[in-house]
């Protein structure tokens, strides 16, 4: 079982590669409400980020790869955004929850670690509702082109074995 640093480490790390790719993204991206999503999204993860270097008294753990690809991949695939909030929202948002709920089950004696984890979380659903808002106004994508690309994100992730979650440390 990882110690409570070396989950935040990990945690921090994901955080970080949603931060960066995202940040790095929104300008590029086609579709104004997509854009507006995906920075708000950025900025968030960017403030997780923080709060995690705070606990660990700096250091940076370095954005975690397969995040980093598979949100990357949805940014080259899909220049309107959609693409990368999908993968967000289905995909990375809900393994990382896994991933937070699953740390906060570990250390349930360290009030310190367990704040930073429900914050994580509540960041976390607050993003994925905030996808769902910009979809509930958005046409359905009957796009077979569209779909294979988010069938492949989850089978990216899935062959690299993280199925249901981002585990507790790299």
């Amino acid at each position: 079982m990882p110690t409570s640093r070396e989950t935040v480490e990990h945690l921090l790390s994901c955080c970080d590669a949603v931060y960066l790719v995202l940040g790095e993204s929104a300008p590029r991206l086609a579709n104004d409400a997509c854009v507006v999503r995906v920075h708000e999204m950025s900025r968030s993860f960017g403030e997780l980020a923080l709060a995690m270097r705070s606990y660990l008294g700096g250091g940076d753990a370095g954005p975690a790869p397969i995040i980093a690809t598979v949100l990357g991949d949805a940014v080259a695939r899909d220049d309107t955004g959609a693409l990368v909030l999908y993968a967000m929202a289905m995909l990375v948002g809900p393994r990382l929850l896994v991933s937070l709920r699953d740390a906060r089950e570990a250390f349930t004696s360290e009030p310190e670690v367990i704040a930073l984890l429900e914050h994580a979380a509540q960041v976390g659903v607050r993003e994925i509702l905030a996808v769902g808002e910009i979809a509930r106004a958005r046409p359905l994508l009957d796009d077979p082109v569209w779909q294979a690309a988010a069938r492949h994100l989850a089978e990216v992730l899935e062959e690299s074995g993280y199925a249901d979650s981002f585990g507790l440390s790299g």
